[in-house]
């Protein structure tokens, strides 16, 4: 069986914060105006940090986990995901600052000028990176269409007063 590709689905917490707030109906919209499903009542809640995160990938957690849980985007299931997140930016910083001191390029013993391995790493990892961001709404374009209700004091806000 092959697997179909297709658009991703946007969690239900991204549709409603970038969405248009309620119809007439009283039902949630997202941007198209489309009724959006609620979300499993997971407890808004930030997962507890792992004790053996690397050391940039710790300062990562506590970051994205202080802007998520501001906006209510966080359950304590996202644990994982969110630790996977973390350590692939920390390989990336990682493999990005050891080809600071080495170079993109080396001279293999035959005499030619090769690709350093650690390239790969940085590519690799920026992309994982990148990939999870997503998930959670932290890539740029997302960004631009997210509103805390924090600052916005939406009242319509289903995440308003909740967590």
């Amino acid at each position: 069986m092959t697997a179909t590709k297709g658009r991703k689905a946007t969690p239900t917490g991204l549709k409603l914060i970038e969405g248009r707030g309620t119809g007439r109906d009283g039902k949630a919209r997202d941007s198209g105006g489309r009724e959006v499903k609620p979300a499993p009542a997971f407890r808004r809640l930030p997962p507890e940090r792992p004790a053996d995160l690397s050391g940039t990938a710790a300062v990562m957690w506590d970051e994205f986990v202080a802007e998520l849980a501001r906006l209510q985007l966080l359950a304590p299931t996202h644990g994982p995901a969110l630790e996977m997140a973390c350590e692939a930016y920390a390989r990336w910083k990682d493999a990005k600052e050891r080809l600071g001191f080495s170079g993109m390029t080396y001279t293999s013993d035959s005499g030619l000028v090769k690709t350093h391995p650690l390239v790969g790493i940085v590519e690799r990892a920026s992309a994982e990176f990148r990939a999870w961001c997503a998930e959670f709404g932290l890539t740029p374009a997302a960004e631009t269409k997210l509103t805390s209700p924090a600052a916005d004091g939406d009242k319509e806000n289903p995440f308003a007063g909740t967590g």
